[in-house]
């Protein structure tokens, strides 16, 4: 599963370049902060399509379902247990529509997360490999599919968060774990932002012919 992807080559030209080809950007131009470590709970940007234009708004990676609201999101005392405890930084494509936390962000709020690469571990524990996985043409942006959410919650205010879709690997990519994120080609963006339109198709095991995957120094 993706517990770590990169964003150290995203520009919004190239972001406004690719999603401006599809509809117009509301957003005005953003300073992106390169990072080549980017970790659940951090804020990461998010591109949605609202009322047929673009917007683009920094998240926190690990959805927090709506139905929170009103609940804490850290534990309001040592030891009580009361914050949001369930890893969602990650969504399995095969039961995601009918998951009690992501089912309603799945029929209604899609989204697309930009990034340049995602990490994979082999190993033992104390002597792990971590893989970097990039396009194979070099392409500085790749997007994810996502899912967003909103919640006022009890001690952080209001919070938009974002999940990543994941399905089997299969062919290059198994060699390094079992699942993948779900990379959308270019031309599956708007599909799978529609939520009138089946996405099942874009769920199937990706062989892993369209990346390349090189070790990253210790």
């Amino acid at each position: 599963m993706c517990g770590r992807f990169d964003t150290s080559h995203l520009t919004w030209a190239d972001i406004h370049a690719q999603l401006s080809a599809f509809a117009d950007i509301t957003t005005p131009p953003l300073n992106i902060e390169p990072d080549d470590d980017v970790r659940p709970t951090t804020r990461q940007l998010v591109a949605r399509l609202q009322d047929g234009t673009w917007t683009l708004d920094a998240m926190r990676w690990g959805l927090v379902p709506g139905w929170r609201s009103g609940k804490p999101l850290k534990d309001t005392e040592k030891g009580k247990g009361d914050g949001f405890k369930l890893t969602t930084f990650n969504a399995r494509a095969e039961t995601v529509a009918g998951s009690a936390v992501f089912r309603d962000a799945f029929a209604r709020r899609r989204c697309l997360v930009p990034a340049s690469a995602w990490y994979e571990w082999t190993g033992d524990k104390g002597s792990k490999t971590r893989w970097r996985v990039s396009p194979a043409d070099g392409a500085p942006l790749l997007m994810f599919a996502g899912l967003w959410d909103h919640a006022d919650t009890a001690d952080a205010g209001p919070v938009d968060s974002f999940t990543l879709l994941t399905h089997p690997s299969s062919g290059l990519l198994a060699d390094y774990h079992d699942r993948a994120p779900i990379v959308l080609e270019r031309d599956d963006w708007m599909r799978w932002l529609d939520v009138t339109r089946d996405p099942a198709r874009l769920f199937a095991p990706d062989p892993g012919e369209r990346f390349q995957v090189t070790r990253v120094a210790d």
